[in-house]
C-alpha cells in the first residue's frame, strides 16, 4: 500500500513538470546580447516612454508658437430707426445700418514665451532620462533573469541526473527484492529517496517556468522556452582588484539618469519660479479696428491698449508655490547622490565578497565530485558500502550543487548589479 501511495505520488510529480514545459511551445537558444537587443526592440515599457518622448518634444512645438490674433465683426440684426416698403430693414449693410470689426493681439510681457520653451525642452530632456533610467533598471532585471534561468537548468540537469541513476538502481532493486534477496525496506528508502529528488526538483523547475514568464514579458513573447548561452569564463578574464571605488563613483554621476532626473527636477523648478514671477506682470494687448455708425462719429476707426492692473492678484500663491518646490528639489537631489554612493559601495562590496569567496573555490572540485559520485554508486551497487551511507552521500553531492551554482549566480549577479549602480556596463558586455 505504502510503495502504490509513493508511486502514485512520483507520477503527479511527474506529470506536473511536464505540464509545466507544455506551456512553453517553442525553445530557442539565446546570448545575452541577443536578448538586450531584442528587448530595447520590442519591450512595451520602452516603446510607451518612448512615446511620452515624442510627447513632450510635441510641447516643445507648442511652446514656440506666438499666439494667435483675434477677429471680431458685428453687424446689426434688425433696423428699427429705418424702414423700407413699410418693413424693417433685416441685416442693413447700406450707410444707416451698424457694422464694425476690429482685431486684437496679445503680447506676452516679461519672457513669458521664452519661459514656456525653457521649460518644455527641460520637460523633454526628463522625458528621456525617464527612458534611460528605465532602460537601466529593466536591463538589470532582464539579465539577472537571463542568469537566473541558466543557473536554474544547471541545478535541475543534476536533478535530471540523480534521478535517472536512483530509477535505474531501484528497477534492479526490485527484481531483487521479488527474488527475496533484498527486503522491501531497503527498496522503499530509495523510492523515497527518489520521490524527494523529483519534489526538489519539482520546485526548481517552478522556480524556472516562473522567471521564464517574467523574461518573456520583458522580451514581449509568449510560449517562448529560452535557453540561455553564455561563456561563463567571461568573469575569469576580468580582474575585480582594478577597480577603484572613486572611480566608480564618478562614472556613477555622468551615467545615473535617476540622479540626472533630480538634476533636471531642480532645473525645471528654477525656470518655473522665474517662469511664475513673470507671470506677476499683466500682458499687454494691441487692438484696431473700424465702427461704422456706432460711436460719435461715421466710420470710425481706432486703435487701443488693454492690460490687467496687478492691484489685487499678482501670482503670488504661484510664487510662493514654486518657492517650495525649488527647495524641494534640492533635498532630493541631495538624496539621489547620497543613494548614488550608497548604491555602488554597496554594489562595490558585493562584488569584492563573493569573488572572494569564489576565489577560494577548486575549479576541479565539480570534476572531482561528479567522479566520486560515479564511484560511490558503483561500491553501493556492489555491497562495498551501505544505504545509509549512499543517501547521505547523494544528498550532500546534491546540496553542493546547489550551493555551487547559487554561488555562481550570486557572483555574476553582483557584477550586474555594479553595472546597475554606475549606469553603465563597464564589466559585462
Amino acid at each position: 500500500m505504502i510503495l502504490k501511495s509513493f508511486a502514485f505520488l512520483f507520477l503527479t510529480i511527474l506529470t506536473l513538470a511536464l505540464r509545466g514545459q507544455e506551456v512553453f511551445k517553442d525553445t530557442l537558444k539565446l546570448t545575452i546580447q541577443q536578448a538586450d537587443s531584442v528587448f530595447i526592440s520590442q519591450n512595451l515599457s520602452l516603446l510607451a516612454e518612448k512615446c511620452n518622448i515624442n510627447a513632450a518634444k510635441a510641447q516643445i512645438i507648442q511652446a514656440r508658437l506666438f499666439t494667435n490674433i483675434t477677429l471680431a465683426v458685428t453687424q446689426n440684426v434688425i433696423n428699427t430707426e429705418y424702414k423700407t416698403n413699410g418693413g424693417r430693414q433685416w441685416f442693413d449693410l447700406t450707410n444707416k445700418g451698424e457694422s464694425s470689426a476690429q482685431i486684437q493681439k496679445l503680447i506676452r510681457l516679461a519672457g513669458k514665451r521664452n519661459k514656456q520653451i525653457q521649460l518644455a525642452e527641460l520637460s523633454a530632456n526628463r522625458e528621456e532620462q525617464v527612458y534611460f533610467d528605465l532602460l537601466r533598471t529593466l536591463k538589470y532585471t532582464l539579465r539577472s533573469d537571463f542568469y537566473n534561468i541558466y543557473y536554474l537548468k544547471q541545478i535541475v540537469s543534476v536533478y535530471d541526473k540523480e534521478t535517472a541513476s536512483m530509477r535505474k538502481l531501484i528497477e534492479g532493486y526490485q527484481s531483487q527484492v521479488e527474488k527475496g534477496f533484498i527486503s522491501k525496506k531497503e527498496l522503499l528508502r530509495l523510492k523515497s529517496a527518489l520521490f524527494s529528488l523529483e519534489n526538489e526538483k519539482i520546485g526548481f523547475t517552478s522556480q524556472i517556468i516562473s522567471v521564464q514568464n517574467e523574461f518573456n514579458v520583458m522580451l514581449h513573447t509568449s510560449n517562448v522556452f529560452y535557453i540561455p548561452h553564455f561563456d561563463t569564463n567571461t568573469l575569469n578574464n576580468f580582474s575585480p582588484g582594478s577597480l577603484k571605488l572613486q572611480a566608480l563613483i564618478d562614472t556613477a554621476y555622468l551615467h545615473r539618469y535617476d540622479l540626472k532626473m533630480a538634476q533636471s527636477d531642480l532645473k525645471i523648478n528654477e525656470v518655473n519660479l522665474a517662469y511664475q514671477r513673470s507671470m506677476g506682470v499683466p500682458d499687454l494687448t494691441l487692438s484696431a479696428g473700424w465702427d461704422k455708425n456706432g460711436s460719435f462719429i461715421h466710420n470710425y476707426n481706432f486703435v487701443g491698449l488693454q492690460m490687467d492692473l496687478p492691484f489685487f492678484n499678482r501670482n503670488q500663491g504661484n510664487i510662493k508655490s514654486a518657492k517650495f518646490s525649488l527647495e524641494s528639489s534640492k533635498y532630493k537631489l541631495q538624496s539621489a547622490e547620497d543613494l548614488l554612493k550608497s548604491d555602488v559601495l554597496g554594489a562595490y562590496a558585493n562584488v569584492m565578497e563573493t569573488t572572494a569567496v569564489y576565489n577560494k573555490f577548486d575549479n576541479n572540485f565539480v570534476s572531482d565530485l561528479e567522479q566520486l559520485n560515479q564511484e560511490m554508486l558503483k561500491n553501493f551497487e556492489k555491497k562495498n558500502i551501505g544505504l545509509i551511507e549512499f543517501l547521505d552521500y547523494y544528498d550532500a553531492y546534491k546540496q553542493n550543487v546547489v550551493q555551487l551554482n547559487t554561488l555562481l549566480y550570486n557572483r555574476i549577479n553582483a557584477f550586474e548589479n555594479l553595472n546597475f549602480s554606475i549606469g553603465k556596463d563597464i564589466i559585462i558586455k
